[in-house]
């Protein structure tokens, strides 16, 4: 009788940077971060809120943001523009609904103090430093 080899499939690891900076230096850093996970994940998010949405603006220097973007989206991330903290809380639901419960997302979608939250199926850090 032939022995099937059956492998147990591991669930991927969701993982959600949020970047809410107008900071070309920490946008850079955040969205080489998500990267760094896109190459370990396959589910892989970044959001940009408040300040963060300018970082369309950040295409020339050390700090292009616009094409670690682009690098970003064509390996297989996405990425959300959230107009408001109401729409990343909204995303984020949809997105760690499973994996994370409601107060834990709306506790890092709107309280300032909170800038991480991990489970073993879940990752959301967000980035924060406006100048």
């Amino acid at each position: 009788m032939k022995e099937k080899n059956i492998k147990e499939k591991k669930q991927d690891k969701k993982v959600g940077i949020i970047i809410a900076s107008n900071d070309p230096e920490t946008c850079w850093v955040a969205i080489r971060y998500a990267s760094f996970h896109l190459v370990e994940q396959k589910d892989v998010n970044i959001y940009f809120v408040e300040s963060g949405l300018k970082y369309e603006n950040m295409r020339e220097g050390k700090y292009n943001a616009v094409r670690l973007v682009e690098h970003f989206t064509a390996a297989g991330g996405r990425v959300y523009m959230c107009d408001g903290r109401e729409k990343l809380t909204n995303y984020l639901i949809s997105h760690f609904g499973s994996s994370l419960n409601k107060k834990e997302i709306i506790g890092i979608s709107e309280d300032d103090k909170i800038q991480s939250i991990m489970t073993e199926n879940a990752y959301i850090r967000e980035f924060k430093r406006v100048i």
